[in-house]
């Protein structure tokens, strides 16, 4: 037979043959019974409805909070390095030696950059980051992404960067961290007090915020400047005109900076008074003193502007009296109590060198003055001299300073007093600290950092928190599972 019909099969069918049938050629397989569903079920399995994604830093950190500004400023030289984590390690440059001429060639080195999803158990996501190799070594030693980023050591806030600090911010508005910052605290052996002003849940913000008042917008409330930004928006998506809400932002602002530069002001002048007086030991008692004093202070003020002017009225001056102040001293658009001002200080002026001198003019036409006056020295008899009720008064300003330093703590005190002191020793503090820094304009600016932080922390911990909650009465999540796992023993992780 030839070679190519060996491969032809030679069996022929017979014409006789019988086939079998379809029934009869049936085959039939062995069934066992289903295995039993496992124990443990498998992290790495993607559950329904799962955030199991990769997302930029910039749909993670929030950009209508206001951040605190990174103490040691962005990188200048190396900028990249703004937004990743870098861990302080930045472009170098040197030479490369030939052995046999040494021949010098100019060279770079840059950091072995990575570009990795790392999951944060607080957040609940995957977050995609520039990475350097040394900080993910580093990471894989601390734990994960979350404890390489709220470990409080100087030399890890130096690492993290502008963009570590900004999502260090993040995870530290999570209810958790908050818990677990608060368990901390409290191992420390510090007192709840400070534990609560330091670390305050969401409930004690939303209290603290309706109790002081602040004033809440619905939507961007404090929008970051185009220095704070860590990610400018495109000209093409920057809006044309200002939105309603950032122009009463700016409003508001403006209205707080220049508040906070008056109040700055006269506390300095009334701590100068103070310490002038032999009332207190040092400025700062003094600024201490002038921020707890500040209601009183202001009562005395408008109760003077009232005499004051229930005294230019008792004058008895007419329309043309003011108008001859006006012609006389070419001020044509001053208004009426200014010009009342100038008409009874030109009859005082009269009156005095009609009178003789002014301590006979206060005997005739001001007996209150006189009678306060005898009043304050029959005090000062009282108390044994000038020496001895400055020296009372001083003891009692001591009392008072002292009294505020600790009202957080002190239960006996009017619930709404107990605040007033605490914001007035707060409020000292930030004054203390600027006028040893920048004065006046450190002061406006700590003012507007507590505005911004007060208003924005309480409605996102708000926000947060219910989503929290949300999250811990739902079916768990996947990735968390499998983190939290990895942390166990080997005989106690379960099997993939």
């Amino acid at each position: 037979m030839h070679a190519r019909c060996q491969l032809l099969s030679g069996r022929i069918p017979a014409a006789g043959a019988v086939g079998r049938s379809a029934h009869q050629a049936q085959r039939t397989y062995a069934t066992t019974a289903p295995a039993p569903a496992p124990a443990v079920k498998n992290p790495l399995q993607r559950r329904r409805g799962g955030d199991l994604g990769s997302h930029l830093p910039k749909n993670v950190i929030p950009k209508d909070a206001y951040i605190p500004a990174y103490p040691y400023g962005e990188h200048r030289l190396f900028k990249q390095a703004n937004k990743g984590l870098y861990g302080e390690q930045m472009i170098r440059f040197g030479n490369n030696v030939s052995k046999d001429t040494e021949t010098k060639t100019r060279r770079k080195w840059q950091p072995n950059v990575l570009s990795k999803s790392l999951y944060s158990v607080a957040l609940k996501k995957k977050i995609k980051l520039r990475i350097t190799a040394k900080v993910l070594k580093t990471m894989d030693r601390e734990g994960g992404l979350d404890e390489y980023l709220l470990k409080d050591n100087v030399a890890r806030i130096k690492e993290l960067g502008p963009m570590g600090w900004a999502l260090r911010w993040t995870l530290m508005q999570k209810p958790e961290v908050i818990e677990r910052l608060r368990a901390d605290a409290a191992a420390l052996g510090l007192d709840q007090a400070t534990i609560d002003k330091q670390w305050p849940t969401p409930q004690m913000m939303a209290a603290r915020k309706a109790a002081e008042g602040t004033p809440e917008l619905e939507s961007e409330k404090f929008p970051e400047s185009e220095e704070q930004q860590m990610w400018a928006p495109e000209k093409a998506d920057a809006p044309e005109s200002p939105s309603l809400e950032t122009e009463l932002l700016e409003k508001y602002e403006k209205g707080t900076e220049a508040f906070a530069a008056n109040e700055y002001l006269k506390a300095v002048k009334a701590a100068q008074r103070y310490l002038t007086r032999g009332l207190v030991d040092s400025e700062e008692e003094g600024l201490k003193l002038a921020f707890i004093r500040a209601k009183e202070r202001k009562e005395a003020v408008v109760t003077l502007k009232q005499k004051t002017y229930r005294r230019y009225k008792e004058a008895g001056f007419t329309v043309e009296d003011l108008q001859e102040i006006r012609n006389r001293f070419n001020l044509p658009n001053i208004k009426d109590h200014t010009a009342m001002k100038i008409a009874y200080n030109q009859r005082k002026r009269k009156e005095i060198e009609e009178a003789g001198s002014i301590e006979a003019w206060k005997a005739a036409a001001r007996p209150d003055k006189q009678a306060a006056e005898a009043t304050y020295a029959a005090r000062v008899q009282a108390a044994g001299g000038e020496a001895a009720f400055r020296a009372a008064q001083k003891a009692e300003y001591a009392k008072v300073i002292a009294e505020a330093e600790t009202a957080s703590t002190n239960q006996s005190l009017d619930a709404e007093r107990r605040r007033y002191l605490e914001r007035a020793i707060h409020k000292a503090d930030l004054a203390i600290k600027a006028k040893a820094a920048g004065g006046q304009d450190d002061y406006v600016e700590s003012m507007l950092e507590d505005r911004r932080r007060t208003a924005s922390a309480s409605d996102g911990l708000r926000d947060i928190y219910k989503g929290s909650v949300q999250e811990k009465t739902a079916r768990g999540d996947a990735w968390a599972a499998l983190v939290n796992s990895s942390n166990k023993a080997a005989s106690s992780q379960p099997r993939a």
